[in-house]
């Protein structure tokens, strides 16, 4: 369509709104102009009919009608000023004389309530009045009363603008000068469109630029240019300006969500790669040994045969445990907020979850110890993940402490806080792997023979405290040992 622009729009609404100021100020300045005319008349010629009724009498007693005089006074008038019509009036407003051909005059009587108006100067002028030619017409005039020694006898009633004065007014509404000015007035509106046009086109000039800006940022099927900005300008801030700067920064949002996806998809096909490992290596395994015992059961002794299958059975038993953290990491990942949150005692909570790991410890010659401070409040969250968080630290503790090691659970008031310390004088974590600790399938050992290791631990400890509003902290040194640190908020009172 043609006007599918701001620009155009713009331009089509100012070009009928100067179409209609013109029909307006046309039609006004036509009635303004016979107005004006009627105004000059009446002003000039208001005594005409008082100064005719004084020379001469045209009523005589006994309401008789001075025919000579009135005669004498038609012909006078016809010959200095054609236009005028004379009328008599009697006392009722009838019409007893006129000045006019016969057949031409349309009315018997004429409303004298003007004539009172006009008699009294009352109202400003122009005052119209009956035109005895028209039915429905009205004219401007000049009356007088005609009066003798008995009183008013009627009224001399003549109609400034007569037919002929209409002829004359129709015939200079043709004429050159209303012409000329009705050309002025088309080549002023003209001039005002193509100057609106051109204000317009300046002030729609940076809308298009904005327009072009967007249209290059999406680019061609799709292909983001990235990098295009809208330049605003300091010095007018206006409503441009300000979806410019809206635009400039929708743009950095979606720079910062491709970023965000394709870092996203970077870990997604690392996640799929590690797991394709991680599955495959205890499938292969198990198959391999299955397939030994399937084949070799006649050659293999009670014993290789319970080793075999102890060891098939080690490995499905990782391969489970795999799964069933990759379902909860997954469900974890689903959630916005913890779903089930109530005030628990932090410390009875560390206890319960360090006994049911001391007979793993015993087994390792490790020190398991629990140092709680009394004055801790309870704290509020979800008391099921907390202790799956407490339990992937201290089993991350257990597996990377040597024996004669030892793991402590600290839990600790820091202002309004609970502080739980989880740290170990195991083998410590190189600089360069402490930021990575946390990714999903990420070992510090590639060939731990841990059946339980899957790297998922720590990355489900992450995100359960990012549940409950806190972030997980660690400290290491080579050869030293780890601490992980985490805080809660104070629930209620212990």
């Amino acid at each position: 369509m043609i006007f599918r622009t701001l620009y155009s729009r713009l331009a089509l609404t100012l070009f009928i709104l100067l179409c209609l100021v013109g029909l307006i100020l046309n039609q006004l300045i036509q009635q303004s102009s016979d107005m004006y005319q009627k105004e000059v008349s009446q002003k000039l010629n208001r005594h005409l009919a008082a100064n005719i009724a004084q020379d001469q009498p045209l009523i005589l007693d006994q309401q008789q009608i001075n025919r000579e005089a009135l005669d004498d006074l038609f012909d006078q008038l016809m010959v200095i000023n054609p236009s005028i019509e004379i009328y008599l009036l009697d006392l009722n407003g009838k019409i007893i004389a006129f000045s006019a051909p016969q057949g031409k005059v349309m009315r018997t009587n004429v409303d004298l309530q003007p004539v009172e108006q006009f008699l009294r100067q009352q109202g400003n002028l122009p005052i119209e009045g009956d035109d005895p030619r028209d039915t429905g017409g009205r004219k401007v005039f000049s009356a007088a009363k005609i009066a003798n020694i008995d009183g008013t006898q009627g009224y001399l009633y003549i109609v400034l603008g007569g037919e002929k004065y209409d002829d004359i007014v129709q015939l200079l509404r043709n004429s050159y000068i209303l012409d000329s000015a009705l050309f002025v007035l088309l080549v002023s509106l003209a001039t005002a469109l193509l100057c609106g046009m051109i204000i317009f086109a300046l002030l729609t000039r940076r809308l298009r630029r904005l327009g072009g800006t967007m249209r290059k940022y999406i680019g061609i099927d799709g292909d983001f240019d990235r990098s295009v900005r809208f330049p605003g300008n300091r010095s007018v801030k206006d409503e441009v300006d300000e979806l410019g700067h809206q635009f400039n920064a929708m743009a950095e949002t979606i720079n910062q969500q491709i970023d965000e996806l394709q870092r996203m998809d970077g870990i997604r096909r690392e996640m799929v790669a590690n797991v394709s490992h991680d599955l495959r290596t205890p499938l292969t395994t198990m198959r391999g040994y299955l397939e030994t015992l399937l084949l070799k059961k006649d050659e293999l002794s009670a014993e290789e045969q319970d080793h075999y299958l102890q060891t098939a059975l080690l490995h499905s038993q990782r391969l489970g445990y795999l799964v069933e953290e990759l379902f909860e990491l997954a469900r974890l990942d689903s959630c916005e907020s913890v779903v089930y949150s109530e005030p628990f005692s932090m410390g009875e909570l560390a206890q319960d979850v360090a006994q049911s790991f001391q007979l793993r410890a015993e087994q390792k010659s490790i020190r398991l110890d629990v140092n709680l401070n009394q004055q801790v409040p309870l704290v509020y969250g979800d008391i099921g993940m907390i202790q799956r968080v407490l339990e992937n630290l201290i089993e991350n503790g257990l597996r990377h402490t040597p024996v004669g090691g030892r793991v402590s659970i600290n839990v600790d008031l820091d202002s309004t806080n609970v502080v739980v310390r989880v740290a170990d004088s195991g083998c410590g974590i190189p600089p360069q792997d402490v930021s990575r600790i946390f990714e999903r399938f990420y070992q510090q050992n590639k060939n731990d023979s841990d059946s339980h290791s899957a790297g998922l631990g720590l990355a489900i400890v992450k995100r359960i405290l990012e549940l409950h509003g806190s972030v997980i902290k660690v400290r290491s040194q080579l050869n030293q040992g780890t601490t992980f640190t985490f805080e809660l908020g104070a629930g209620g009172t212990a």
